[in-house]
């Protein structure tokens, strides 16, 4: 009895700071990132774990029987499964991630990301940086600028976008912009039709630049709108954001296998 209860200590204990920590994750992430569910998703997760921290003598009574019981077991499965999710998942987009992609391909497609008002967004001006780089490599490339105006910003994505490849050298007359988009099978599905206008359906080759573990969605939604020469080049995450971006990309993921790519 006596093991029982310090296991229950030190579980306690473990889940309280581990609440706490993640809680504190995702207040830092929304100071200074968008409100969106990779930036609450630590909170969300860690929220519960705090409150059994804090109230662990009287929620162990309840989860001893009863409707508690069940709502503990809810909870272990649920936690668990998320982790199954997330590890395996993770496995998957780091795979993908590290593919290669050709050096002279026809188009560069830059997936949009999140503003900051009219400016884009760090994570955003690093997948740019990484198309500026293949760009410069490969001068016939056009570029497609991909994405729409959200709830939290002030122009399309797809225009700042331009603005900025525009500023780092990179000739207008290059670029083609898609400013419809709100998910990534819209940046697909809108800028396939751009570059079969351009070239004819299935007569270019397509590289698509995004977060590292953003690719190998990018792929289910290429291949689910009919692009077949297609291959993804990936810019690293920054380590800070890359925990609750993987988590988030991971639901996501889960969403895309079970519902369809369309969907995401």
């Amino acid at each position: 009895m006596e093991k029982k209860k310090k296991a229950l200590k030190l579980l306690r204990v473990i889940l309280l700071v581990l609440g706490l920590l993640l809680t504190a994750y995702s207040c830092v992430l929304l100071s200074i990132n968008n409100f969106n569910l990779g930036n609450i998703l630590p909170g969300l997760l860690g929220l519960p774990l705090l409150i059994y921290g804090i109230f662990a003598p009287w929620l162990n009574a309840w989860f001893s029987h009863g409707i508690g019981k069940a709502v503990k077991w809810v909870f272990i499965i649920g936690y668990l499964f998320l982790i199954g999710v997330f590890t395996v998942s993770g496995i998957m987009m780091g795979t993908a991630a590290n593919a290669v992609p050709p050096e002279n391909a026809d188009a560069v497609l830059v997936l949009g990301a999140a503003l900051k008002g009219k400016e884009p967004s760090d994570t955003l001006a690093r997948r740019l940086d990484t198309a500026i780089e293949y760009a410069q490599r490969n001068p016939e490339a056009v570029i497609v600028a991909s994405g729409g105006q959200g709830p939290q910003e002030d122009i399309p994505e797809a225009h700042a976008m331009r603005d900025y490849l525009v500023s780092h050298g990179i000739g207008e007359s290059r670029i083609l912009v898609e400013d419809q988009s709100r998910s990534t099978h819209q940046n697909f599905t809108n800028s396939k039709k751009i570059l079969d206008e351009r070239f004819g359906e299935g007569n270019y080759s397509t590289v698509f630049v995004t977060n590292d573990y953003h690719i190998l969605r990018g792929y289910l939604n290429a291949q689910s709108v009919g692009m077949t020469d297609v291959h993804g080049l990936a810019w690293r995450t920054l380590v800070y954001t890359a925990p609750p971006s993987y988590m988030r990309e991971s639901l996501a993921l889960l969403a895309t296998y079970v519902f369809g790519a369309d969907v995401t």
